[in-house]
């Protein structure tokens, strides 16, 4: 029999014994990945919500308040950071908010949102195929809005309601039509929640309406509220975000802002790195605690092989050996009962609107890599952590092996 062979069969002997370890390390290993699973799947849902290449050359820009000297987001200025270096286009976005009416007698209030060819919505319903560039009084919506399904309305007129200034903090409603050619996936929120894309010409006239600004005027006086530079080349963003800033507006990397994740997904991504720490130190001091128990309640046995020929080395390899394979066990009932955590974690984190975008599958686990790296290192910790008791084991004469130690 070989030391392979003896140590498995020392450990079905000896399962009893080794129960608390396989518990210990396993429960450890089993909240670290369900919650490096769910971090790791909302970090996932953030970038799939975007194609990689506009997201890795599209930056924000946003309305400098707070900075007198640096003028609104104007044609103007849109025309100005057109022309910066590597810049290959400046898109922008108005927003207004309005009023759905539905048959039910429900007011849905969203925003009208110009459309930026960068960051296209994923339309899931529609009259046509190419739905962008919208016409004159068309309007996509999320297909849920406020617990309200506009799905059904699509190819229908709809009754809407804009504002129109009167005086300071004073507007009175305006009702007119609009038609719903599409509506798309309400997890898609980069632009807002509620946004609905229209015409670039239908929002700035409701805009204009709201602010008691002529239309003519609107877009030099007060502008959008966001510009998209889109640069070159990935390469060139850097460049092209100083330049931005260096205007005096705040501007951000679209792949910065897909990297932020809600504070609670945030909070479950540290807490798996901070356990997978504490499964570190769990799983070498149990290693050493349970080897050096056993070596003592086994020194019989050891005398006994050491007496038949065995070497110290054999034995020693036979006891890491032995921890290796708890380790791999532990690891493995880990890895079950992390997807059955993960996957319970997750239906409860659905249940809120604002995270549901960011948790997808039934099965939250680390991707394979990193799975199959955290295992490997479960079981290394293990078998190190038994290597200074068992080399001490190992190393005892028979004779003294023999004796009650």
């Amino acid at each position: 029999m070989n030391v392979f062979s003896l140590a498995l069969t020392n450990v079905r002997a000896l399962r009893r014994r080794l129960f608390g370890l396989v518990a210990l390390v396993s429960v450890a290993a089993a909240v670290c990945l369900g919650a490096l699973g769910i971090a790791d799947r909302a970090q996932g849902a953030a970038d799939a919500d975007v194609k990689e290449s506009s997201a890795n050359r599209s930056i924000t820009v946003d309305r400098p308040d707070g900075r007198p000297g640096t003028p609104q987001l104007t044609q103007g200025t849109a025309a100005r950071l057109a022309k910066l270096p590597h810049v290959e286009s400046v898109q922008h976005r108005a927003q207004v908010s309005f009023g759905v009416l539905t048959e039910a007698g429900d007011t849905v209030l969203l925003y009208a949102t110009t459309h930026r060819p960068a960051l296209t919505p994923p339309v899931t319903k529609s009259v046509r195929k190419n739905l962008f560039p919208l016409r004159p009084g068309e309007i996509v919506a999320p297909a849920a809005s406020q617990g309200v399904d506009l799905t059904s309305l699509v190819g229908q007129e709809i009754d809407i309601e804009t504002t129109r200034y009167v005086r300071q903090g004073e507007g009175t409603g305006v009702s007119g039509h609009a038609r719903l050619v599409g509506v798309y996936d309400p997890t898609w929120q980069l632009d807002n929640p509620d946004a609905a894309y229209a015409a670039d010409a239908t929002v700035i006239t409701w805009a204009a309406e709201r602010s008691g600004e002529p239309k003519g005027s609107y877009l030099s006086t007060i502008g959008y509220d966001q510009l998209t530079v889109v640069a070159r080349s990935a390469a060139d963003v850097p460049a092209v975000m100083k330049s931005v800033q260096d205007l005096g507006y705040p501007a951000i990397t679209l792949q910065q802002q897909l990297d932020a994740l809600p504070a609670v997904l945030e909070m479950i991504r540290v807490v798996g790195q901070v356990l997978l720490g504490v499964l570190g130190v769990l799983a070498f001091v149990g290693a050493v605690t349970v080897t050096g128990a056993l070596s003592r309640q086994r020194a019989q046995e050891i005398g006994v092989l050491k007496a038949v020929g065995f070497r110290t080395r054999s034995v020693l390899t036979m006891l890491v050996t032995e921890m290796a394979l708890v380790g791999a066990l532990a690891a493995l009932i880990g890895t079950v009962l992390g997807a059955a955590l993960g996957g319970g974690a997750a239906a409860l984190l659905r249940g809120n609107a604002d995270l549901a975008p960011y948790v997808r599958g039934w099965v939250l686990l680390p991707s394979p890599g990193t799975l199959l790296l955290l295992l490997g290192l479960t079981v290394l910790v293990v078998a190190m952590g038994s290597l200074a008791p068992a080399r001490r084991a190992a190393s005892m004469s028979p004779t003294d092996a023999m004796k009650d130690w």
